[in-house]
This record gives structure tokens, C-alpha cells and sequence, in this order.
């Protein structure tokens, strides 16, 4: 861990905040620290996928093709993954997510099992989150 990472932890300020490990979530993660931002993400559960982490019902798979899960951002990350079905089931879509963790090295700026009851916006530190 950083001495920026770690200072960061202790203050709790960070350039950014995202609620929801999500597809949406993640890929905003992947964006900001892209652009060199300190960010945070805070996630009910206990892992990744949103929907497809909380949806585990029998029979559940996406109603869209699997291809449009894929993350258009990495050629690396479309290649090695490979979709068994054309519409995946809810397990290998959780487990596309996880992979996509893994690999871009998502979880250490997630923080899980934290909920986020409300935000404040204060109008004199616009963009400051309390």
C-alpha cells in the first residue's frame, strides 16, 4: 500500500466516490484511477457483480447477449474471456465480474459491507461529499 493510499484511508479524503460495485461502479473505478484520481468505492455486499451478485435465483441470466456485457475498454480482457452461452447465466456473468476485479486490481479501492445511508452536498464545498 502507498503512502498516499494509506494517508488517504486514514483522512478519508478522496477525489472521488462511487456507491456500488456494480458493472457501472466498476468501470467508473477503472476510469478515475485511470486518470491518476484517489477514489473510493463503498458496497453493501461482500463482492462485486450488483445485480448479479444479489440476483442468485434458479434460472436467472441476462436478457441481452452476453457480448454486451463485455467491457469495451480492454482488447486484452475481450480475448481471454470467452462466454459459454449466448445469454450467460447469472453464475459466469458473477464470475466475468470477479474476473474483471481481479484483473484490473479493483477491490483494494472497494470497501464492502458498507452502506451508504445518504450523501450532503454543502453548496460552499461544491463537490466535497461529508
Amino acid at each position: 500500500m502507498s503512502n498516499q493510499h494509506s494517508k488517504l484511508e486514514q483522512t478519508g479524503a478522496f477525489d472521488a466516490v462511487i456507491v456500488g460495485a456494480g458493472f457501472a461502479g466498476m468501470y467508473m473505478l477503472h476510469r478515475l484511477r485511470g486518470m491518476g484520481l484517489s477514489v473510493r468505492v463503498f458496497e453493501a455486499g461482500s463482492g462485486v457483480g450488483g445485480t448479479w451478485y444479489w440476483n442468485r435465483y434458479p434460472g436467472a441470466r441476462c436478457d441481452v447477449e452476453s457480448m454486451q456485457y463485455s467491457y469495451q475498454f480492454s482488447e486484452e480482457l475481450q480475448q481471454e474471456w470467452v462466454w459459454s452461452e449466448r445469454y450467460a447465466p447469472q453464475p459466469e456473468i458473477l464470475r466475468y465480474a470477479n474476473h474483471v476485479a481481479d484483473r484490473f486490481d479493483l477491490r483494494g479501492d472497494i470497501q464492502f459491507g458498507t452502506r451508504v445511508p445518504g450523501s450532503l452536498c454543502l453548496p460552499a464545498a461544491v463537490g466535497k461529499m461529508q
